[in-house]
């Protein structure tokens, strides 16, 4: 059986590495209990990508 990326998959992956970059750049690249950003599901990144944005009064 071959599984390919559907449009969906691969735009959840393409926004995932780019939460994963903007955090790196914020200084972020794990939780308080050691879980990498390259770890976290999209829905993870992109609650602490908000967060971190309202802490730093950037949004």
């Amino acid at each position: 059986m071959d599984v390919k990326p559907t449009r969906l998959s691969r735009g959840v992956e393409s926004r995932k590495y780019e939460l994963i970059n903007r955090l790196k750049e914020l200084g972020y690249t794990e939780d308080q209990v050691g879980k990498k950003t390259d770890q976290m599901t999209l829905t993870e990144l992109e609650q602490i990508h908000l967060n971190l944005m309202h802490q730093l009064d950037l949004i």
